[in-house]
């Protein structure tokens, strides 16, 4: 198991909502879906994840199958992060220095890409990881759904 994919998400589990303060923040609807995720993280609910994601969104990370399709990505995804988190031991885990990177929006499509470091602890080592959570956002019909997320770490 590779720590930066699970890390990724789990940033959210951790992370206050990350707009305040910025330059061009997210509108309400689009902070309102990142939001989410972080609660279902935090929860460790994968039910707050339906329901966020388009029919035909895509989320990517580091774990086998390394991408999941559909509605239903974000909530197929956070199982298997779940179950990796439950076979690694991984436990105290913290995003720090979370901050709005990017955010630009055009009538339909949206594109947020947040930064942070992801702490924690796997049995009994200590680790931290930097890197960045990219998502993209379609207005259907009048709601904003996510349409790709991304976990990448910084080279």
């Amino acid at each position: 198991m590779n720590l930066r994919s699970l890390s990724a998400f789990l940033v959210f589990a951790f992370a206050p909502a990350l707009a305040l303060g910025a330059a061009n923040p997210p509108p309400a609807p689009i902070l309102n879906l990142a939001n989410a995720v972080i609660r279902a993280a935090n929860t460790d609910d994968p039910s707050g994840l339906a329901g966020l994601f388009t029919s035909d969104a895509t989320v990517v990370d580091e774990n086998p199958p390394f991408v999941w399709r559909g509605a239903d990505a974000g909530t197929a995804w956070w199982r298997v992060v779940d179950a990796v988190m439950q076979k690694i031991k991984m436990t105290h885990l913290q995003a720090v220095n979370v901050r709005l990177g990017e955010f630009r929006q055009s009538a339909g499509n949206a594109y947020l890409v947040q930064a942070m470091t992801i702490t924690g602890v796997t049995g009994s080592r200590p680790f931290a990881e930097s890197g960045t959570m990219t998502f993209t956002f379609h207005d259907g019909a009048g709601k904003w759904l996510i349409s790709t997320m991304v976990w990448t770490t910084k080279p």
